[in-house]
């Protein structure tokens, strides 16, 4: 059975609201890496142990990388230490 597709970068823009945040849910230590979108949310999975703060920089890399941006352009607003996350993108300087 073939995985599916992972979200385009308009799948996940789409997800932006008015401040240009989103919800991510994160699940660090997985077998693969993947993403999906799953109840309003970006579900991100990462092989990355959640240690010393690992696992949210190696997703927001990866979220950087879906929506082709520099990880400079994604601003942690909360849930450093949680698997619920908030980012927000910022506008081009």
């Amino acid at each position: 059975m073939a995985r599916p597709a992972s979200p385009t970068a308009d799948d996940i823009l789409a997800l932006l609201d008015a401040s240009g945040a989103m919800t991510l849910r994160v699940v660090p230590g997985a077998r693969i890496e993947k993403a999906a979108i799953e109840n309003g949310a970006l579900k991100l999975w990462t092989r990355t142990a959640p240690e010393d703060g690992k696992a949210t920089r190696a997703v927001l890399a990866q979220l950087a990388a879906l929506l082709d941006l520099s990880v400079r352009r994604i601003e942690l607003v909360s849930g450093a230490t949680s698997r619920e996350k908030r980012v927000r993108i910022l506008a081009d300087a």
